[in-house]
């Protein structure tokens, strides 16, 4: 076994590790963090919370394609070497993320708008804090679509204790956002979706830096390939 051999195999069995450090983190402290947040806004806010969220979180199958796909464009290149066409991949997976993003808030504005006032049982003294609701989960959706590109570059790098360590980070905003919310005697439901989405900014601003820090293709650039932007979309599509 050559030297580089080996240490891809280290490199291997340490992003293993990582990735279930973040899964067992993730899981422990999501369970101890619904305690708090089901205690803190009540079964009704909570089940509102879910319900209006779910509207949102139908989306989220577009996240996964387009993470793969973003990723396997951008390891493609790095085989290649060509930095220039790499650094056109990520602008043009930016690009990809924005479109989805204007489209998905154009038609989950009024169908969730329209959800919340014509078939959704609540007490109607809610509906107001359920359509901020909305309004915070389109825009933490859309903050999570504008990440997928600093995420595909840290997956093609194989930088999983960078995952890692965001996700744990992920968490911890998270637990803040429940135990802020069961001190507030403000509206709690409206509350605690600002600080998820706030949360869900500080994640993606750290994916980003990470990001510029360490591979010099995330440059956003304003480029427009055309054909490229079609290929992206039909794998991601496929």
């Amino acid at each position: 076994m050559t030297a580089a051999d080996t240490n891809r195999g280290k490199r291997i069995a340490k992003n293993t590790l990582m990735l279930y450090f973040r899964m067992l983190f993730m899981l422990f402290l999501g369970l101890f963090t619904s305690r708090i947040v089901l205690s803190a806004l009540g079964e009704a806010d909570y089940a509102v919370y879910n319900v209006v969220g779910g509207v949102v979180a139908m989306f989220t199958i577009i996240s996964g394609a387009l993470n793969s796909a973003v990723s396997r464009f951008i390891t493609f290149e790095m085989g290649k070497g060509a930095d220039a066409q790499l650094n056109k991949v990520y602008s043009t997976a930016v690009n990809i993320q924005v479109i989805l993003s204007v489209i998905v808030i154009v038609l989950a504005e009024p169908a969730g708008l329209w959800f919340i006032d014509n078939r959704m049982t609540i007490d109607p003294s809610r509906i107001p804090a359920a359509r901020w609701v909305l309004q915070f989960s389109l825009l933490s959706f859309a903050v999570n679509l504008m990440s997928i590109p600093q995420m595909a570059s840290i997956t093609a790098h194989e930088k999983m204790s960078a995952y890692a360590y965001i996700g744990v980070l992920d968490g911890i905003l998270r637990l803040a956002a429940a135990l802020l919310i069961s001190w507030s005697h403000s509206d709690r439901l409206i509350l605690y979706a600002f600080l998820m989405f706030l949360s869900v900014l500080a994640v993606r601003l750290a994916y980003g830096l990470y990001c510029r820090m360490n591979f010099a293709e995330c440059r956003y650039r304003p480029v427009l390939d055309k054909s490229l932007l079609k290929e992206m979309f039909s794998f991601a599509g496929w």
